[in-house]
């Protein structure tokens, strides 16, 4: 056998390996199914990239699972994919990636119109999001009277969550804080866990304060006019009235 001959014997074996571990990952993924059981030492992040999924939408298929730390051995998640019968007859599916409402309707045999009534949280017909729950049949369901929705006490507007918006950002943007938009946000159990589509409640315009080098909390209080105490009471996450840094944003107002 010459060398050409045996190089080209060696590329042609290395490559069908290639190929069989590539076809083993594809197989090893598929194996999740519509449901995980957690075993011991799992995460929720070790979970997403085994099952091929995220960690977002493992906690919007499960929102039991709160931010993960609800996660214990022999607990079962359900996965993208999974079709939920429940006892009223109603037919709930957990989206998939890639999924499109209007593939969706075809699949349950409905129509986009019939998902969106079924779906009040759906705003817009082309955002859906992988581990949103969606109901896609059910007997007897009919379409509720539409009931004003009243703002939160202190909310004086809404906004639809944006691709890349945090609570942080929109803060910023009405001049307001992320622990404030909490506050008249009670449905928001995780500040990093809110989507695009999204509505949440914006309370009323609020003054914040960037700390300077060389601040006081007793020092900024006496530039606006208020109290060390107040401060304090306008910012519960300050839990060493002694350290605050440059660059802390406080309420003041």
């Amino acid at each position: 056998m010459n060398a050409k001959h045996l190089i080209r014997m060696i590329l042609l074996t290395a490559i069908l390996f290639s190929s069989l571990a590539f076809t083993g990952q594809a197989m090893a993924a598929s194996t999740c199914g519509s449901s995980y059981t957690i075993v011991r030492g799992d995460t929720l992040r070790m979970i997403a990239d085994k099952c091929s999924t995220t960690i977002y939408a493992l906690q919007r298929a499960n929102p039991e699972i709160g931010t993960g730390d609800l996660i214990f051995p022999g607990k079962v998640l359900l996965l993208p994919g999974a079709i939920i019968n429940t006892a009223d007859g109603t037919q709930i599916y957990i989206v998939s990636s890639g999924d499109t409402l209007k593939a969706l309707a075809v699949r349950f045999s409905t129509s986009i119109e019939e998902l969106t009534r079924l779906n009040a949280e759906i705003l817009n017909a082309n955002w859906i999001y992988e581990g949103q729950r969606l109901i896609v049949a059910g007997k007897g369901i009919t379409s509720p009277s539409p009931v004003p929705q009243q703002p939160p006490s202190g909310a004086v507007s809404s906004y639809t969550v944006l691709p890349g918006d945090t609570l942080k950002k929109i803060a910023e943007r009405f001049n307001t804080t992320w622990q404030d938009i909490l506050r008249v946000n009670p449905q928001i159990k995780n500040a990093n866990l809110i989507y695009p589509g999204q509505v949440i409640s914006i309370p009323e315009g609020t003054t914040t304060y960037v700390v300077q080098k060389g601040d006081t909390l007793k020092a900024i209080a006496a530039r606006f006019g208020t109290t060390f105490e107040k401060l304090l009471a306008l910012n519960p996450f300050i839990t060493n009235a002694n350290w605050i840094y440059p660059g802390q944003v406080l309420r003041v107002k």
